[in-house]
């Protein structure tokens, strides 16, 4: 019965602190603001966001009250909406600098095409009144103004969004990554639902391209190399092993580097791309496929091994092929980086660490045979293997 008693109350207990934790969360009905109240509000769940707003249904006027916390001086922020599209460019902003010297500015900033500067200039609706407050650490920008839409049900597009200040204090480029290309979704102003934007087609070719892309170039590229590795090991009876692993290897992961490459291709030149480029990923990507492209063609023309130009074919070889090693390598941390997808960055490092670990080991086995042998263990070449097959 003790023991009874005992379990019920380190449960009890267990379930009061979970709850007491789950409660002491930030909300945003919590939020107290100096001689101002707003009936409604909703915790924007990215970059430490929140929008409290009040909404008059007979003058369809809006009073919003956009709040983030845990600001540094020299950023900007912004809160959007855009009564025509969920793209970046028809949306309407407004814009707080809370510059180096602690001072802040807000006003409006329409933004017409992309790479804007966030520069001032009216919006396509009335302004009431825009300023900025920091109350304790956190910046917050008022803006009364009248919604573009008629009805009862006040559904807009609405973005936000935080960025560096450069050195004479204009906005400069946001994040191109993680939650910075995640701050946008829904707003009923009447309802008070706010709705996060499920990931559009666009999103899943994205998820597919880098899925595909660091198969091929990220793992099996370099899987390809050390496989060819194991012809240091005395397998007399599968001579044949180390060579056929490595082209199989090289070929697959160069067919479905092309698959990859072309949904990246179509992303490149899809006109929903946001606005944001990746040039440098998108070059590096290029050139990969045309590297490994002239490998392949290579394979084809290789001479024979005692061939006076065989030894400008190997250099040439493995040049090419590890520089399409190192540049596909590159190119997956990039996507790492645009993604923002941590645990798996962590898992690629792990995976590239075992194939260097595999990689130095049989090189020293190599070694090991050479100075017990006095000389490398007899290697059966790619061109003999092929004349017996």
């Amino acid at each position: 019965m003790a023991y009874y008693s005992n379990n019920m109350l380190a449960f009890c207990l267990f379930v009061t602190l979970l709850f007491l934790s789950s409660s002491a969360q930030p909300n945003c009905s919590d939020f107290q603001f100096h001689g101002k109240s707003y009936d409604s509000c909703s915790d924007l769940r990215t970059l430490n966001s929140f929008i409290h707003w009040n909404y008059d249904l007979s003058s369809g006027t809006v009073d919003v009250a956009f709040r983030k916390s845990e600001n540094e001086h020299g950023r900007w922020l912004a809160w959007a909406i855009n009564p025509t599209s969920t793209g970046m460019v028809g949306s309407q902003a407004f814009v707080a600098l809370l510059r180096s010297d602690g001072t802040l500015e807000a006003y409006t900033s329409p933004i017409n095409t992309y790479g804007t500067m966030l520069t001032k200039g009216n919006l396509s609706f009335m302004v009431h009144d825009v300023s900025a407050q920091n109350i304790n650490g956190q910046v917050i920008i008022f803006a009364k103004f009248e919604l573009p839409i008629n009805g009862s049900n006040i559904n807009v597009n609405h973005v936000w969004q935080e960025g560096p200040l450069q050195d004479d204090d204009t906005p400069g480029i946001h994040g191109l990554s993680g939650d910075n290309l995640r701050s946008f979704g829904t707003l009923d102003f009447h309802s008070g639902k706010t709705v996060a934007v499920k990931p559009n087609s666009r999103s899943k070719v994205k998820i597919a391209h880098g899925i595909i892309n660091g198969v091929s170039w990220g793992m099996m590229m370099p899987l390809g190399v050390v496989l060819a590795r194991l012809r240091y090991l005395p397998l007399s009876e599968y001579p044949a092993l180390w060579f056929n692993l490595h082209i199989y290897c090289q070929t697959i992961a160069y067919l479905l580097g092309i698959a990859g490459g072309g949904l990246g291709f179509f992303l490149g030149r899809s006109q929903s791309s946001g606005g944001v480029k990746h040039t440098s990923h998108r070059y590096i990507g290029g050139a990969l496929l045309g590297l490994a492209t002239l490998q392949v063609l290579a394979h084809r023309l290789r001479p024979e091994k005692d061939h006076k130009y065989r030894v400008y074919w190997n250099i040439y070889h493995w040049c090419t092929g590890y520089a399409t090693i190192i540049m596909g390598v590159v190119n997956c941390f990039k996507g790492f980086q645009m993604m923002d997808v941590g645990i798996w960055k962590n898992a690629y490092i792990a995976f590239l660490a075992s194939l260097a670990f595999v990689a130095a080991a049989l090189e020293l086995l190599r070694c090991y045979l050479k100075v017990t042998k006095g000389t490398t263990t007899p290697r059966v070449s790619a061109n003999s293997i092929e004349d017996k097959a």
